[in-house]
């Protein structure tokens, strides 16, 4: 049976409040260079509406990528259900949220579902807003280093 890590990806180093990272889950065979990235994708800045977006068979480190956490490891059954809950998450439209916001709203979804550990969500809410760094420091060993 094959086994599927979901991780959260951190974009661009988000040191300004106005400008944070980009977050995305990311989901992928251990050890493998590519993979899925689920995330919402701002059309309009102005207004901050997002739309929901899949991009199939992308590399995990990019340039744009600062690095990334793994928060469980799925198997195929689970993979299924966890894009399923991650897919129907309503994407930002109030002018508020954002992609960070999205991405802990659907970790609450999942921990509901049973997907990923209890109190992801927490450890992952205390998060937004924060560098690239910050998180990074914050998540110690669990982080993937994308840049040097």
């Amino acid at each position: 049976m094959s086994s599927y890590e979901l991780s959260i990806g951190v974009f661009g180093p988000g040191k300004d409040p106005n400008n944070r990272s980009h977050w995305a889950f990311v989901v992928s065979k251990p050890g493998d260079a590519i993979g899925d990235r689920l995330h919402v994708v701002l059309l309009d800045r102005n207004s901050l509406r997002y739309v929901f977006e899949i991009r199939s068979g992308v590399p995990i480190k990019s340039l744009q990528s600062e690095g990334r956490c793994v928060i469980t490891v799925w198997d195929s059954v689970q993979r299924q259900k966890g894009v399923h809950v991650i897919e129907s998450e309503l994407a930002p439209q109030d002018g508020k949220r954002r992609c960070q916001d999205w991405v802990l709203s659907t970790l609450i979804s999942l921990e509901v579902e049973e997907l990923v550990p209890s109190a992801t969500s927490e450890r992952w809410e205390a998060l937004v807003g924060k560098s690239a760094t910050e998180v990074e420091a914050a998540l110690g060993d669990s982080w993937e280093r994308h840049r040097d």
